[in-house]
């Protein structure tokens, strides 16, 4: 290899070696693996598993957060604050299952529709207080 043009004849020899090699190697399973993301199923409908965990942490963290500190809470908890709660955690993995976002986008969907839910707590909790006055019923007393 070292008279006429040796070097470019063992850079062909090279050259040609290579992907032979290369295939050698794929057969024996000498390849880089690649993480994937874990995917569960919901009636047949793929989703990854970090987004539904992330939408649904970011839903209930801002449904519980908000709501922690207001007396109206302890009085409709079982009537108003449980029934939104599982209505925002529902809707919030409805989007995931249907939009597939990344993670981050999963956490700030599910906490925004965690802070929608704060929303829709507060129109129920007035509808309720209209019902008492209607029908007579004192609404604002805690059961003594």
């Amino acid at each position: 290899m070292i008279g006429t043009g040796g070097i470019y004849k063992g850079g062909v020899t090279m050259a040609a070696i290579l992907p032979v090699a290369a295939a050698a190697m794929v057969q024996k399973g000498a390849t880089v693996a690649t993480s994937q993301p874990v995917v569960w199923h919901f009636l047949g409908f793929p989703f990854e598993a970090a987004c539904m965990i992330a939408a649904l942490f970011g839903c209930f963290a801002a449904r519980l957060w908000i709501g922690a500190a207001q007396a109206v809470r302890k009085e409709h908890r079982w009537t108003l604050d449980i029934p939104v709660t599982g209505m925002a955690l529902a809707v919030s993995a409805a989007l995931i299952v249907s939009q597939r976002p990344e993670p981050l986008g999963a956490l700030l969907y599910g906490a925004a529709l965690g802070i929608l839910g704060e929303g829709i707590f507060k129109i129920a909790e007035r509808y309720l207080q209209k019902a008492g006055t209607v029908f007579g019923i004192d609404v604002d007393k805690a059961d003594t």
